[in-house]
Order: C-alpha cells, then sequence, then structure tokens
C-alpha cells in the first residue's frame, strides 16, 4: 500500500471557473430536487471557494466578474425558489 498525495486544487483562471461552475451545477441540482440540506451544505462551500477564487485572482478581475456573475444568477433562482416555497407555507 503506498500513499499518494493529492495537489492543491488550483483556482486561478480558468480552473477557478470551473470549479464555481461545478459548484453552481450542484447546487443548482439540489435546488431542482428541494433538496434542502444539500443547497445548505453546499452554501457553506460555496462561502469558502468564493474567497479561494478572489485570493488568487486578486489581478484578474475580468475571471472575477465571470466567476461571481454566474453564481449570482443561481443565486437568482435559489431566492425565487425560497420566496415560493415560503408563500406555499403561508397559504396552507
Amino acid at each position: 500500500m503506498s500513499i499518494q498525495l493529492v495537489p492543491a486544487p488550483e483556482y486561478q483562471g480558468n480552473a477557478g471557473i470551473n470549479a464555481m461552475r461545478g459548484l453552481q451545477q450542484a447546487l443548482a441540482k439540489a435546488l431542482q430536487a428541494e433538496d434542502w440540506e444539500r443547497v445548505r451544505h453546499l452554501d457553506r462551500i460555496c462561502v469558502l471557494l468564493i474567497d479561494r477564487v478572489i485570493s488568487a485572482n486578486r489581478d484578474d478581475k475580468t475571471t472575477l466578474v465571470r466567476a461571481l456573475s454566474e453564481l449570482k444568477g443561481v443565486y437568482a433562482g435559489l431566492i425565487a425558489q425560497c420566496q415560493r416555497e415560503v408563500i406555499l407555507l403561508q397559504a396552507t
């Protein structure tokens, strides 16, 4: 049995955008399935990922804008879904 080291994730440039997109897809899937526990878990991960992408791309504002703009759309959907859920709960 041997131990293999896993390289540290890269968050600079396209690697950071791809990491954000992967998280966005998982978040959208959890939202669609109304898996609120998973949504909460991914939301906590998202905070950490955003910090790492921002740190890795401080000198590349274009990458930051792309990554955060795409994420904004996912969170807009999440907020809209939460508002619908509240309305449904209030109606019952």
